[in-house]
């Protein structure tokens, strides 16, 4: 293994290039980490899983398209709109906040890969480290480049005002359906063919900031889309090979002398980018064997400050606390420093872990918006990447182990 952390990223980056999940690409690397680990552990295996890789571009064109539609019904059947709206938010909300595969189906399956490998304790083991990253990287997103700091602002504007253009068609369907009783033709009116005055008497107060509103949420979203879909992979250096180069350094410098009554996993999840799948996959496979394991996961830690994740906001994932009190402790040992941070955009592998009710956080290496580093874009190269960081992350990892390993330990 080389010297240098930063070596195993050129090498990774020069023989195999971008691995866009599910690719030809994901699996050279999953047998390269798997090549790597095995002199280095007792075990490693290899577990496949099927994945939809288009599934969160076709998540984003899916919800855009029906805000769109739900716009054009508004004109026809304002009825018709809310409901609409209602579904379309609904499965954004259990795909995104509960990880639910509603729409998965819809898109192309490929088979990815989870690479596990374990490290025995010199005595009985009494709990397990997971440390984890992911080896897919993904495609070049502009709005990352574009608008980072406001990330969380340009998806929200879109979902709010359909919402709220929601609430007017409701508004809208009610006043229809009262006037009916007044006298208006029942045919005329289910058809919106309505005379100037009708018009005038009863639509402009409603359908002005309707509309105004409705379009707002098509503009804003039809620029959201534009600039988050492209077919252009990036490199994944930092995004998520810098996870890569510290875990398996992590196996390398404890492999000789491994920890006394802990057992250690050092893993990488396939298809991170569409839908943090191989995480969800490892944690059902996996659950018991999780139930007295610490789930340490990395992303983008070849660059910025480190932060260590409680709380992922734009999807409701709710991490451990006392696991992210734990490498705060740690990185003040070892004199790394660690800020806990609420994640305001975007997601990671630990969320899904945490969802099935085990301990896991995520270190990242963030920007001065704590957010990731070389996120999404094409600069994500392995010249970009910063040794020190990755060394510091391998110090902080260690004496996180360290520190379990000492505790105390309750049954």
């Amino acid at each position: 293994m080389p010297g240098k952390l930063v070596d195993i990223i050129f090498e990774i980056c020069g023989v195999i290039g971008p691995r866009i999940a599910g690719s030809p690409e994901e699996a050279k690397t999953a047998d390269y980490l798997k090549k790597k680990l095995r002199p280095v552990s007792n075990s490693v295996t290899v577990e496949e899983f099927k994945c939809r890789p288009g599934v969160l571009h076709g998540l984003i064109i899916f919800e855009f398209v029906w805000i769109l539609i739900a716009f054009i019904a508004y004109f026809v059947l304002p009825a018709v709109t809310t409901l609409i709206i209602i579904v379309t938010i609904l499965i954004l909300f259990l795909t995104r906040m509960r990880g639910k595969e509603i729409i998965d189906v819809l898109f192309k399956s490929a088979t990815s890969e989870n690479v596990i490998a374990k490290i025995k304790s010199k005595e009985k083991a009494k709990r397990k480290v997971i440390f984890s990253g992911h080896h897919d990287s993904a495609f070049y997103m502009p709005l990352f480049a574009k608008q980072k700091k406001r990330l969380h602002i340009l998806q929200n504007i879109p979902v709010y005002s359909a919402i709220l253009f929601a609430v007017i068609a409701v508004v809208k369907s009610v006043w229809i359906y009262l006037d009916l009783f007044a006298g208006l033709n029942s045919l005329t009116m289910s058809l919106g063919l309505f005379t100037f005055t009708d018009l005038i008497r009863f639509y402009l107060p409603i359908d002005i900031p309707a509309i105004i509103i409705g379009l707002v949420s098509v503009v804003s979203g039809a620029y959201f889309t534009s600039n988050m879909i492209t077919k252009t992979p990036v490199m994944g250096a930092n995004d998520n090979l810098s996870a890569l180069a510290v875990i398996l350094g992590i196996a390398e410098k404890i492999s000789d002398k491994p920890p006394k009554n802990t057992e250690v996993w050092i893993v990488s999840f396939g298809t991170e980018e569409p839908a943090t799948l191989g995480s969800k996959v490892f944690a059902e496979k996996h659950g018991k064997e999780l139930e007295d394991a610490y789930v340490i996961n990395l992303e983008t830690v070849g660059q910025g400050k480190f932060g260590v994740v409680t709380k992922e906001i734009s999807v409701a994932g709710k991490l451990s606390t006392e696991l992210a009190d734990l490498v705060v402790k740690a990185g003040k040992k070892c004199k790394v420093r660690v800020k806990p941070i609420e994640l305001k955009y975007g997601n990671t592998d630990a969320t899904p872990i945490a969802r099935k009710g085990y301990q896991s956080v995520t270190i990242l290496g963030m920007d001065e918006n704590e957010l990731f580093t070389l996120w999404h874009i094409p600069e994500d190269v392995p010249e970009n990447i910063n040794e020190n960081n990755l060394q510091n992350a391998l110090k902080l990892c260690l004496q996180i182990l360290e520190n379990v390993d000492t505790m105390p330990y309750k049954k």
